[in-house]
C-alpha cells in the first residue's frame, strides 16, 4: 500500500510539471519533427534535381577549354625520304622544343531528339509523385499521432476508473471493519474486503505503468525524450460522424495520395517506355568551337591565330544488337507491373474504407450500450451499498456491484477510445485530416 501511495505521489508531481498538450498540437509537433515526413520532403528536392538534369539535355552546353603544351617533334627526321635531302638542308632541319597554347569556347546543342521530351515529362511527373508521397507521409504521421494521443488519454482514463474503484473499496473495507466492531459482520467479510482492496491497488499500479508506456509512445511520435511529462488538454468524447460505405470508397479512391501516386506512376512509365524506344531513333546535334591557337601567349586574340569550327551531326541508329528492343521490353514490363499494383491498391483501399465504416458503426453501438450500462451499474451499486448498511446485502454483493460498475465504466472508456480511433481512421482513409474538426473536451480525472 505504501508503494502504491508513493507511486501515485510521484506521478502526481510529474503531472503537475507537465505542460498541457492538445491533440492538434501533438499532431503539429509530430509533423514538424517526424523523420518520415522530413525524408519525403528530401525526395521532393531530389526529384526537382532530376528535372533539371533532364532539362539540361535540351539546353545548350557551353565549355571553356584551355590547353598549354611544350613539345619537341622529331617526326620529320624519321621520314623515309629524309636521307634524300641535300646535306645542308638536313643539317638545318633539326627539331627544337616549342610551345603551343590553345583556348576556345565550345558549344554543343541537341537540335532534335525523340528522347529528351519524354524524359523531361517523366521527370516532371516524378515531382508530382513526390508531392503525393509527402501528403501520404503527413497523413500517416498525423494518424499515428492521433492514435498515440488517444492511447495515452484512455490509459489515464482507465487509471482514473481504477483509482475510483480503489476509493470505493477503501470505503467498503472501512465499513466492513466498523460492522465487525459492532458485531454485525464476520471476520471473513473484513478479510474479503481487504483482499479485494489490495487487488484493486495492484490493478491501479499496472494501469499506471501502461500510462507511462503510452506517454513514451506519444513522445516518440513527436520525436521527444520518451520521459517528457505530458498533460492531455483534450479528452475522449463522442463526436457524430456518419458516412456511407460507398461514399467512403469513392472519396478514398479520388483523394487518397496513394491512389493519385499510382496513376502518376503509370504515366511516368508510359514516358519511360518512349525514352527506351528513342534509343533507336535518329537524333540531330550541333557542335561549334571558336578560339585561338598560338605559340606565343601575346598572340591570343589576334585574328590571324583564330581557329573555329562548326558541325551538324545526324545520328541514325541502324543495328544495336537488339539492345533497344530489350530496354523497351523491360520498360513495358515495369509499366504492366504498375497496372497490377493499381488494381491491388484499388482493392485494398475499397477494403480499408468498408472496414473503417464498419468499425465506426460497431464502436458507436458498443458506446451506446456502455453508456446505458454505466448508469444502471452505478444505480445497482448505490442500492447494494444501502442494503449492506442495513444488513440486507452481503460483502460479496457489494464487491460484485463494485466490479460491475468498474467493468461498465472501463467498457465505456474503451468504447470512446475505439470510436475516436475509428473516426480518425475513416478520415484518414477518405484522405481527410484525422483530427476532429472540434477537439473533444478534456475529462476531469480525479487522481
Amino acid at each position: 500500500m505504501r508503494a502504491a501511495v508513493l507511486a501515485l505521489a510521484v506521478l502526481g508531481a510529474a503531472a503537475a510539471q507537465a505542460e498541457p498538450l492538445t491533440r492538434a498540437e501533438a499532431v503539429r509537433r509530430a509533423l514538424d519533427a517526424n523523420p518520415t515526413v522530413r525524408r519525403s520532403l528530401e525526395d521532393v528536392d531530389a526529384y526537382g534535381g532530376r528535372v533539371k538534369e533532364e532539362l539540361a539535355a535540351a539546353l545548350p552546353e557551353l565549355t571553356l577549354v584551355g590547353n598549354g603544351t611544350r613539345f619537341r617533334d622529331p617526326s620529320l627526321l624519321n621520314s623515309p625520304s629524309f636521307d634524300s635531302f641535300p646535306p645542308e638542308l638536313r643539317d638545318s632541319l633539326r627539331p627544337f622544343p616549342a610551345n603551343l597554347f590553345d583556348g576556345a569556347v565550345q558549344l554543343r546543342q541537341t537540335l532534335f531528339s525523340f528522347k529528351i521530351g519524354k524524359a523531361v515529362r517523366a521527370a516532371r511527373l516524378s515531382t508530382d509523385l513526390a508531392d503525393q508521397e509527402v501528403k501520404r507521409a503527413r497523413q500517416s504521421v498525423a494518424l499515428l499521432a492521433v492514435r498515440a494521443y488517444n492511447e495515452y488519454v484512455v490509459s489515464l482514463e482507465k487509471a482514473a476508473v481504477a483509482q475510483k474503484a480503489v476509493r470505493q473499496k477503501e470505503k467498503h473495507a472501512e465499513m466492513a471493519q466498523n460492522r465487525r466492531t459492532a458485531g454485525v459482520a464476520t471476520e471473513l467479510d473484513v478479510l474479503r474486503s481487504r483482499v479485494d482492496l489490495e487487488n484493486a491497488r495492484t490493478v491501479l499500479l499496472r494501469l499506471r505503468g501502461g500510462a507511462d508506456i503510452a506517454r513514451a509512445r506519444l513522445n516518440a511520435v513527436m520525436v521527444r525524450p520518451v520521459d517528457t511529462p505530458i498533460e492531455p488538454a483534450d479528452g475522449l468524447a463522442y463526436v457524430p460522424f456518419e458516412v456511407e460505405a460507398e461514399e467512403a470508397v469513392r472519396a478514398a479512391w479520388s483523394e487518397r495520395p496513394e491512389a493519385k501516386a499510382i496513376v502518376l506512376s503509370e504515366r511516368i512509365y508510359d514516358q519511360l517506355v518512349g525514352v527506351a524506344a528513342a534509343e533507336h531513333m535518329p537524333s540531330l546535334e550541333f557542335f561549334g568551337a571558336y578560339g585561338w591557337s598560338t605559340r606565343e601567349t601575346g598572340n591570343f586574340f589576334v585574328g590571324d591565330f583564330s581557329r573555329w569550327s562548326a558541325a551538324v551531326t545526324l545520328t541514325v541508329p541502324v543495328f544495336d544488337g537488339f539492345r533497344t528492343r530489350g530496354k523497351v521490353a523491360q520498360a513495358r514490363a515495369e509499366r504492366n507491373k504498375v497496372t497490377q499494383d493499381r488494381v491491388a491498391l484499388e482493392n485494398q483501399i475499397r477494403l480499408e474504407a468498408r472496414e473503417a465504416v464498419d468499425r465506426l458503426t460497431v464502436a458507436r453501438s458498443v458506446l451506446e450500450a456502455a453508456e446505458l450500462n454505466v448508469s444502471q451499474a452505478a444505480r445497482a451499486l448505490e442500492m447494494t451499498e444501502a442494503n449492506y448498511r442495513y444488513g440486507a446485502a452481503t460483502t460479496l454483493d457489494v464487491l460484485d456491484a463494485q466490479a460491475a460498475l468498474t467493468v461498465a465504466e472501463s467498457t465505456r472508456i474503451e468504447g470512446l477510445f475505439e470510436h475516436a480511433n475509428a473516426r480518425a481512421t475513416l478520415r484518414y482513409v477518405m484522405a481527410q485530416d484525422p483530427l476532429d474538426p472540434v477537439a473533444p473536451p478534456a475529462t476531469d480525472r480525479t487522481e
